[in-house]
């Protein structure tokens, strides 16, 4: 890994000038990435869970929801026909618990349609640990370094940290060069005091980064204001001593700020929404990750239909094309930075492109 680069970049997009060129023409697009929620169901039970926050209406959520197995298959074969490049498994709840997994990812990967997958890591064993190890990433989230805290964070036994902590270091011995092993750590008031030894000890354990970002409520910002300054001092300093060629600190809490209580869009147009979508364990495919579960966010249910049938119907593309961001979307959006940067480019003036 170049010491300065990130996989988390904003401008991977702009590496995919045929997209951009159906957009500039006003054509549709298949999806580039898909990121796909086969359960709801988890093992864990973290208190901060976006899928439990009582500050959200997620109207089309339901805990027990799972996409049927044959349904599942169905989907894979139609992104691979589609020309889908890229799928992450994420929650709604932990994908490794969706008993067709196994199965789903070989499928992916027979498919050469890239694999990765957001997880709490405690079934990353086995053959999940194998196919996995083909995968372009894993992300693995750890709140806390101690045994006690972590128990009470996510619900569980005290000993279910260290299982964690073995998996990771399992993992790491086996994955392949091309799969970036990654941690997610969100901060809050309860353990600011761990970033460093969490990326020391990820580090040690065999993992390419660690990315630390802020914990959200209602009163984001007055909840950090007494730690704010000493996180970022922390993130600073670990990161000058931990960085290399090998692994990174990648810093989200100090820029995350700048953009969580954006609530509305400055652009009519949402250009990612035309190669990017969540598919959902009830089985409904979404504009994002923030519309996910959101009625007003569905693009189409896949109950009745095939994903490329729904996809390519009539209806959607009705749909897309009266879709007004600044209308449909009030609320945080992942996305906004990107699209701002997508916009720009789109309505660039071409009369001076030259002088560069």
């Amino acid at each position: 890994m170049n010491r300065n680069s990130t996989p988390y970049s904003q401008l991977k997009i702009f590496r995919h000038r045929d997209l951009l060129d159906k957009l500039e023409n006003g054509a549709r697009c298949n999806p580039l990435y898909i990121r796909i929620k086969p359960t709801n169901l988890c093992n864990h039970n973290c208190y901060y869970c976006h899928y439990k926050n009582p500050y959200l209406t997620l109207d089309e959520y339901n805990p027990k929801d799972m996409i049927p197995r044959e349904k599942m298959l169905e989907i894979v074969s139609d992104m691979a026909s589609m020309g889908v490049k890229a799928v992450t498994f994420s929650g709604g709840g932990e994908p490794l618990v969706y008993p067709y997994i196994e199965e789903t990812m070989e499928k992916i990967l027979d498919s050469q349609i890239e694999l990765s997958i957001i997880t709490n890591g405690s079934l990353l064993q086995g053959k999940k640990a194998e196919l996995l190890a083909k995968s372009k990433w894993v992300r693995i989230s750890i709140d806390s370094m101690n045994p006690v805290n972590y128990a009470r964070i996510r619900g569980l036994k005290e000993d279910a940290l260290l299982s964690v902590l073995r998996n990771i270091e399992e993992f790491a011995k086996i994955k392949n060069n091309q799969c970036e092993l990654g941690i997610n750590f969100v901060i809050g008031k309860e353990n600011y005091m761990e970033i460093a030894q969490v990326a020391e000890t990820m580090k040690q354990l065999g993992a390419n980064h660690v990315k630390f970002a802020p914990l959200f409520s209602n009163e984001t910002e007055e909840y950090h204001k007494d730690i704010k300054e000493e996180v970022i001092a922390t993130l600073n300093e670990t990161a000058d001593k931990l960085n290399d060629g090998t692994f990174k600190i990648i810093d989200l809490y100090t820029s995350d700020f700048d953009n969580y209580e954006v609530f509305k869009r400055t652009y009519s147009r949402c250009p990612i929404k035309e190669f990017v979508c969540i598919i959902a364990a009830n089985s409904k495919v979404y504009y994002c990750h923030d519309k996910a579960y959101l009625s007003d966010g569905c693009v189409c249910d896949l109950d009745d239909q095939s994903f490329a049938e729904g996809w390519n119907s009539e209806e959607v593309t009705k749909k897309f094309r009266e879709f007004d961001a600044m209308k449909t979307c009030t609320q945080h959006c992942v996305y906004d930075s990107r699209n701002i940067l997508i916009n720009s480019y789109l309505d660039m003036d071409l009369n001076h492109v030259n002088f560069v």
